[in-house]
């Protein structure tokens, strides 16, 4: 995995656990505190994809309203 990949993984448990007790979290919410947090270069579809992976993980349910 690379540094970036980590270091976003890492920003999304951040974020993740600030939302402890939510059932539903935002995705474009979400995806906006990550950029903010992270500058990420990645592209949208790939923190998409690891915000649902870890969301998933936690019990939680991500509404797509991108």
């Amino acid at each position: 995995m690379s540094d970036q990949n980590a270091q976003v993984r890492a920003a999304i448990g951040r974020l993740l656990s600030e939302k402890t007790g939510a059932e539903v979290i935002s995705m474009r919410e979400s995806i906006t505190g990550l950029l903010a947090m992270t500058g990420a270069g990645l592209a949208t579809e790939t923190l998409q994809d690891m915000l649902l992976e870890m969301a998933e993980v936690r019990g939680m349910t991500v509404v797509l309203d991108v």
